[in-house]
């Protein structure tokens, strides 16, 4: 039985990495517990359709007994090629389709982006190193990203 059904190939998605910025960095305590710390961290997608933008912002926050150490907040923000910001538009659903596989790979980036200012920024400090545990960004994006086009 033959399937006359065309195959869809699949979208190369375009994009450069436009800017990284560390928007907070604040240790609220003057010497670096050696005690084991919690570490919470929290993953954000803002999306500027007019402008082809998506900013992935990541926070950290470590704590000991419930009191905040150390806050690291980072964004990072992606400009996609026209073409490739079209094809990710759904017309049916008037609204950008943002595969979660895009954004797993955005988030990848900018963790590995606040890896880096972490490092720095602690070294600076005169902390020990400060470790920003493994994230498993497949474990924390499981969806797609559906961002509905304005009504103006």
């Amino acid at each position: 039985m033959a399937n006359n059904q065309p195959q869809q190939q699949p979208i190369q998605i375009q994009f450069k990495l436009e800017d990284i910025q560390e928007v907070q960095f604040a240790t609220l305590v003057n010497e670096w517990p050696t005690t084991e710390q919690q570490v919470n961290n929290q993953l954000q997608f803002n999306v500027e359709t007019d402008k082809r933008l998506v900013h992935c912002v990541a926070q950290y926050e470590y704590k000991q007994n419930d009191i905040t150490q150390l806050i690291l907040t980072v964004q990072s923000t992606f400009e996609f090629q026209t073409e490739s910001w079209s094809a990710m538009y759904n017309l049916q659903g008037d609204e950008w389709l943002l595969p979660a596989g895009l954004l797993q790979h955005l988030a990848d980036i900018t963790i590995g982006a606040s890896r880096g200012i972490l490092a720095v920024r602690t070294q600076e400090k005169g902390f020990p190193r400060v470790i920003l545990p493994l994230v498993n960004v497949a474990q924390i994006i499981q969806n797609n990203l559906r961002v509905p086009r304005k009504q103006g």
